[in-house]
Parts: C-alpha cells; sequence; structure tokens
C-alpha cells in the first residue's frame, strides 16, 4: 500500500503542474483574445466532430477485440478443451452471447466426463463434435459482426471526414480555445480522481496499527545460552522415532483395506471363493512357448500366448489353477442349471477378460462347446486377445443388422488371425470354443442390454451350446453388468487383490442383489501365493496382490 500511495502522490504532483499550466495557458489566451464565441453551426460541428472521433474509437477497440477473438477460435479450432471462456458480444441477448454460454457449458460437461472415460470414449467424441459445431458457428458469426463494423466505420470515417471541412474553415482563435478548454477539463478531472485516491491512501495508512514496536535494543550475549545436550538430545529423538514409527504403522493398517486370506474374502461377502489364479512370471512363460512352439514367433503372438496358458502349457500352475476354478463352478452349481454367466469385476483392470477366456478354453478342452459373448460394448477386449477382427459382433445383432449365427467365430477364423494356424492347431478342445465379439461401439450400450431383443439372444444361444459365458463392464463405473446380471443363470465376480479396496467391493455385489441376480462366487485373480509350512489346505492359503 506504501508504494502505490507514493505513486499517486508522485502523479498527483504531476498532474497539478500540468492543470496549473493549462489554466495559466487559458487565463493568458483571454486576457490576450477576450471572449471567444462561435455560432451554432461551428459549436455543433465540433460537438459532432468531437462525438464521431470517440465513436470510431470505441469502434476500432471493439473491432481489435473481436478479430483477436476470432484468431484465437481458428488457432484452436481442432482442439475441443481449448478452455475458452469468453468471446466478444456487444448485447447479452445477442447470438454470439448464447453461442458462448453454450460452449462454456459443453466444455463443462466434457471435463466432467473425462473424470470416468477417455477422449476417445464414444460419449466424449460425441461432446467433441458439438463442441466443434459451436466452434465453427461462432466464427461464422463473428466474420459478419467484423463485416459489419469494418463497413460502421468506412460511414463515420466519411462523416469524420465532411465535419473535418467544417472544422478547419473556423477561426483560429477558436480553435485555439477550444484546444485549451478540452485540455483543462481533462487535467481537472484526473486531478480530481487522483486527489480522492491520494485521501483514501492517506485514511487507511492512518488507520493501520503498527505491529512492531521496540521494547529495548539487542545486545550480544557474553555466554552461550541454552547450549544443547548431546545426550538428552538422542534419547528424546530415539523416543520420537519409535513413537513415530508406531504411528506410521497404525495409519498404514487403518487405510488398508485389503482383504488378506481366502477366508476374508468370504466372510466379507458371503459367497465363496470358486478359484485362485496365480500371478504368471512373464519370463518363465516366454521361455514355455519357446519350447512348445521351437519356430519363430513375433513378439505380437508371443505377447497374445503369454495371456492364454491353457492353450499350450497344460501342466502349468496357471492352467491347473483354472482346472480348479472348473471343477468348483460345477459343484457351485450342482444344485441348479446354469447355461449361461456373465463374469464382471467391481473396477477396472482386475483380470476379468483373461479370466473369461481362460476358463472358457479350460471348459472347452474337456469336451462341452462353449460360446465366450464379449458383452462390454465400450472398452472390448476378447477380439484384440484372441487377435479376431471385433466387427461384425454382439452390437450388430442387438440392432438386427445381423444374425446371431452369422457373427459367431470358431476355430477357424483363430487359425487365420494373429494367434497362428499352428499355434491353433496343436491346442486341444478348440474346436469346441465360439465366440462373438463386440461389434461396433455404440453410444448407449445399456439400452441394448435392457432389451427383449438381448434375452431372446441368451435364450437361443443356450439352446445351442453347453455353457454361454458374457464378458461384462466393470460395475461400479457403468450399469452395463447390473443390467445382464438377472437375465443370466449366474454372475461370477473377478477380483483382483488389493486392486481395489474392501468397500468398493461390497457395493458392487450389493449392486448386482438389488438387480436380483445370483451370484455364484468369487474368482481371485492374478494372486502370489504364500503356504504355511504347518498346513497343506487351501484354509491356510495367504496371498498379496502382484
Amino acid at each position: 500500500m506504501d508504494e502505490a500511495k507514493l505513486f499517486v502522490g508522485n502523479q498527483l504532483k504531476t498532474v497539478e503542474e500540468g492543470l496549473r499550466k493549462s489554466e495559466q495557458a487559458l487565463l493568458a489566451f483571454r486576457e490576450h483574445e477576450g471572449k471567444v464565441f462561435l455560432n451554432e453551426e461551428a459549436r455543433q460541428a465540433l460537438e459532432n466532430y468531437s462525438r464521431l472521433e470517440a465513436e470510431l474509437e470505441k469502434l476500432g477497440q471493439v473491432e481489435r477485440e473481436a478479430s483477436n477473438q476470432l484468431r484465437f477460435l481458428k488457432a484452436n479450432e481442432a482442439l475441443p478443451d481449448s478452455g475458452l471462456v469468453h468471446v466478444f458480444s456487444d448485447d447479452v441477448q445477442a447470438l454470439m452471447a448464447r453461442l458462448n454460454q453454450k460452449l462454456t457449458d459443453l466444455n463443462t460437461d466434457r471435463a466432467a466426463l473425462l473424470i470416468n472415460y477417455k477422449p476417445k470414449h464414444p460419449l466424449v467424441v460425441e461432446l467433441d463434435a458439438k463442441i466443434m459445431s459451436v466452434k465453427q458457428e461462432m466464427i461464422k458469426e463473428l466474420e459478419s459482426k467484423l463485416r459489419t463494423m469494418i463497413d460502421r466505420e468506412h460511414a463515420i470515417k466519411e462523416s469524420i471526414g465532411r465535419f473535418r471541412e467544417r472544422y478547419i474553415t473556423l477561426p483560429k482563435a477558436a480553435l485555439e480555445q477550444a484546444s485549451l478548454d478540452r485540455e483543462v477539463k481533462v487535467n481537472g478531472d484526473l486531478y480530481a480522481n487522483l486527489k480522492q485516491k491520494h485521501q483514501e491512501f492517506l485514511i487507511r495508512g492512518a488507520e493501520r496499527i503498527e505491529e512492531v514496536s521496540i521494547i529495548e535494543p539487542a545486545i550480544t550475549p557474553g555466554s552461550p545460552k541454552n547450549a544443547p545436550k548431546a545426550t538428552i538430545n538422542l534419547m528424546l529423538s530415539s523416543l520420537i522415532g519409535v513413537l513415530l514409527g508406531f504411528v506410521l504403522a497404525f495409519v498404514r493398517e487403518s487405510f488398508d483395506t485389503s482383504i488378506g486370506t481366502i477366508e476374508g474374502v468370504e466372510e466379507f461377502l458371503k459367497v465363496p471363493v470358486l478359484g485362485v489364479i496365480p500371478q504368471e512370471d512373464r519370463k518363465e512363460i516366454e521361455q514355455v512357448i519357446k519350447k512348445v512352439f521351437p519356430e519363430s514367433l513375433d513378439a505380437e503372438s508371443v505377447e497374445l500366448l503369454s495371456r492364454l496358458s491353457p492353450l499350450f502349457d497344460l501342466k502349468g500352475v496357471t492352467a491347473e489353477g483354472y482346472r480348479s476354478l472348473k471343477v468348483n463352478l460345477q459343484f457351485a452349481c450342482v444344485d441348479r442349471t446354469v447355461k449361461s454367466l456373465s463374469f464382471a469385476s467391481a473396477g477396472l483392470g482386475e483380470g476379468k477378460t483373461t479370466t473369461v477366456i481362460n476358463l472358457a478354453i479350460t471348459i472347452a478342452q474337456d469336451g462341452r462347446r462353449v460360446l465366450v459373448v464379449d458383452a462390454d460394448l465400450r472398452k472390448p477386449a476378447v477380439h484384440s486377445r484372441l487377435g479376431l477382427k471385433r466387427e461384425p459382433g454382439l452390437s450388430e445383432v442387438l440392432v438386427g443388422s445381423a444374425q446371431w449365427q452369422d457373427v459367431v467365430q470358431t476355430a477357424p477364423d483363430l487359425m487365420l488371425g494373429k494367434l497362428g494356424f499352428d499355434q491353433v492347431l496343436s491346442a486341444p478342445g478348440v474346436d469346441n470354443l465360439s465366440i462373438i465379439t463386440s461389434g461396433h461401439l455404440p453410444p448407449n450400450p445399456s439400452e441394448f442390454f435392457n432389451s427383449q431383443r438381448f434375452v431372446d439372444l441368451i435364450a437361443s444361444c443356450e439352446e445351442n451350446y453347453d455353457l454361454v459365458m458374457f464378458d461384462c463392464p466393470p460395475i461400479l463405473p457403468v450399469a452395463d453388468a447390473v443390467l445382464i446380471g438377472p437375465k443370466v443363470d449366474g454372475v461370477v465376480l473377478v477380483y483382483q487383490v488389493g486392486k481395489i479396496g474392501r468397500t468398493p467391493l461390497l457395493r458392487a455385489k450389493t449392486l448386482l442383489e438389488n438387480a436380483q441376480a445370483h451370484i455364484v462366487g468369487v474368482v481371485l485373480s492374478n494372486v502370489s501365493a504364500e503356504f504355511s509350512p504347518d498346513y497343506h489346505q487351501y484354509q491356510y492359503y495367504r496371498y498379496s496382490s502382484s
């Protein structure tokens, strides 16, 4: 505030000096020339000239602002999230103001969508198209305004030219007197404003309370005061370190919401654990692939096969985990006929798709006909995991543009796909495996799963296959899995230990139960097992997430 008061004070002195000089010049002119009178026509010409000059200056400012906004819009036309929050409009009810508000609302909606979805999600892409349309309409409106303002500018300049001719023909004394009058008025107004601002600073300075006062001057001490004691400081620091360690351990334990044992999962969710899929060592898997397929494989084929252990490593730990899951699933469904199952997880990236595909391969190896349906119409992954084409698929069937029998892909499609002919041909049971991919991604998947056509599709597939398995989207972000759950015979929850907390997991189960879905059990994926040396049974099987 002191710097601002000093600046205003200096400006006040400068303006005061200028005002004094302009008043003296006007007084000297009047003493020498006397009072100069203008006729009505001359006075009117001066007033019109001044008014047009002011209007031209304002129009120039508006035109420059509109031009800057137009350049900004064109430079960011391809960016949906340019962050534009204001575009010139001289009328709050004008089209430009409404477009500006619409653009702001669309950008706000897009920011809200990006919290849950990626920029390439269909909902975000659709909103981007609307933002681009509004921007293009704003560009057209600004270009139209600029053309109108340029025409107005030409007209004003012509009028100024006409009044300038009259202005030049006025007596020299009248022109000089008018100039001096204007200078005195401008300096007077500026001096009054600065004077008022200076008085405000003076009042604020008088009201401010001194925060520091000197009681007595500082003196240099003759000896150290409060000298450090090494022994006491060491004891205190050790004690504080121990206490801090206990506090941190308690906080970490409090925030750890994961479940540490199989019994803990079953007790918390009140549903059985059907299987435990162990964590795989990527290097060991690649070594097994090279032994089974001595010929050189490209990196893409190795990547695909590394996620499909039951295809090539029948004696491996992972394949054994899926066989155990298959047996437990059969026992869990012994009291009811189960022809269709949906697999879902609470959140993203919990190994749901990998579990569905490998379990389907394991069941197909027993001679049962299995159909895998990719019901994730938002971020499908079944086609990429099996090296198949995505379209046509489930969405075309639900729209009615194709029959489900025409979009089913089987072993020949797997052989011709990215997995490779030899890899599929050497794998047992693949002839019993069929796949329906997702198809094109619609903007409203939830409406598809709430239709009678989807119910009819499930019934028809159950008649032709021993088991139909649906790979569903996560439960918490979207409602698709909750809509599919009650329409199939059972739901299997896939849970990656440590991926999410116990509260979201319980929330996902509650949503399924509220929809009257039958939850068969839980599959624990990507598990690192530690066996107790004293026990060899699963009830003492502890694990931690990878």
